[in-house]
């Protein structure tokens, strides 16, 4: 199935890796080899909360937010505390920040990604 993913330059920044794209949570999450990496949300409800959001493993939490450089916000998207980074679309450096986050997945980072 083909989606209209908001965000198009994640795509890019993953290539060549082909992540699997399915509808959830009111945006487009982003899976390789069966592990949610990425949740894409740009929405005409609710504003403040597009951008995208980054699956951490909750240990690895703090360390991601001052390698990506975001703030801590209290996302709870799945249940579990300190396990989604978001990144806001409105942050100066979005795109150079989301880049970064596609970096470390393309490298294999532990640190990124829920197994589904």
């Amino acid at each position: 199935m083909s989606y209209q993913v908001p965000y198009t330059f994640v795509l890019k920044a993953l290539y060549p890796i082909r992540p699997t794209i399915r509808k959830m949570l009111g945006g487009y999450g982003l899976s390789i080899n069966k592990k949610l990496v990425l949740l894409l949300r740009d929405s005409n409800i609710n504003m403040q909360y597009n951008g995208v959001y980054v699956a951490a493993l909750p240990e690895f939490y703090t360390e991601l937010l001052e390698e990506i450089q975001v703030n801590k916000t209290d996302v709870d998207i799945d249940g579990s505390k300190n396990s989604w980074l978001f990144i806001s679309e409105d942050l100066i450096g979005f795109e150079q920040k989301v880049e970064l986050a596609c970096s470390l997945i393309k490298s294999e980072d532990e640190r990124i990604g829920k197994i589904q």
